[in-house]
């Protein structure tokens, strides 16, 4: 995969989303993709002939899926309460395996290339929950299987997480206004928020993020290794 591409940046993180009710707005977004598993496995359990198997892998999804809705509602909670999410000293590839392992998909392969442990200051959950997004994108664009490729370097006093498919890539219509609101293409029910919310996190956790040209999609998220 490629180590370095031109940057292509989009602006307008959040647009007319008022700036005090965006993290709500991120978190009721995020609780769709964990509902969907709950449903779509409570769904196929109702299947008379799933074999045991079966069960206990949809058993898990359904079980993995119900724990980050606690965990999302109770981020909720706290933000109706005023209180804002906590930044602690965290392994940024841990952070990835758990979206990985979140982000569980049978026909899809998710590669992680980190050679070395990168301790960075972050609010766990919010950029867990960037990266699950970002898979679960790339997930619902390659249907029939395929590849998630993620690299961790270290690039002076930042570093940088490239993420890239092997699925058809942005389509045209949209690459331009790609993180803002509301912009979407080709996703039944889709809000168009996941990439302006997740553009939002990383802005707030003094980074940026930004596609890239390649075969499939290609987003980059660029973190400061110490916070100001």
């Amino acid at each position: 995969m490629p180590k370095h591409m031109r940057r292509e940046r989009a602006t307008k993180p959040l647009g007319n989303i008022h700036a005090g009710g965006w993290l709500s707005t991120s978190i009721v977004h995020d609780l769709r993709s964990p509902l969907g598993t709950v449903f779509a496995g409570a769904t196929m359990l109702m299947d008379q002939e799933s074999t045991p198997a079966q069960v206990k892998r949809l058993a898990g999804n359904i079980y993995r899926a119900a724990g980050r809705m606690r965990d999302l509602l109770s981020e909720l909670t706290c933000a109706a309460n005023g209180n804002e999410s906590m930044a602690e000293l965290c392994d940024l590839r841990e952070v990835i395996a758990a979206a990985s392992e979140a982000t569980e998909c049978q026909s899809v392969q998710i590669v992680l290339d980190a050679p070395e442990a990168v301790k960075i200051s972050l609010a766990r959950s919010r950029m867990e929950r960037v990266f699950i997004n970002l898979m679960v994108n790339s997930v619902e664009a390659m249907p029939d299987g395929g590849t998630i490729w993620i690299g961790v370097s270290k690039r002076g006093a930042c570093v940088l997480v490239a993420l890239e498919d092997t699925g058809p890539g942005i389509p045209l219509g949209i690459s331009g206004r790609l993180f803002e609101p509301f912009v979407t293409e080709g996703k039944q029910n889709g809000l168009g928020l996941g990439l302006a919310l997740c553009r939002q996190t990383v802005l707030d956790h003094g980074g940026d993020m930004w596609t890239e040209p390649a075969a499939g999609a290609r987003f980059v998220i660029r973190l400061p290794l110490q916070q100001t």
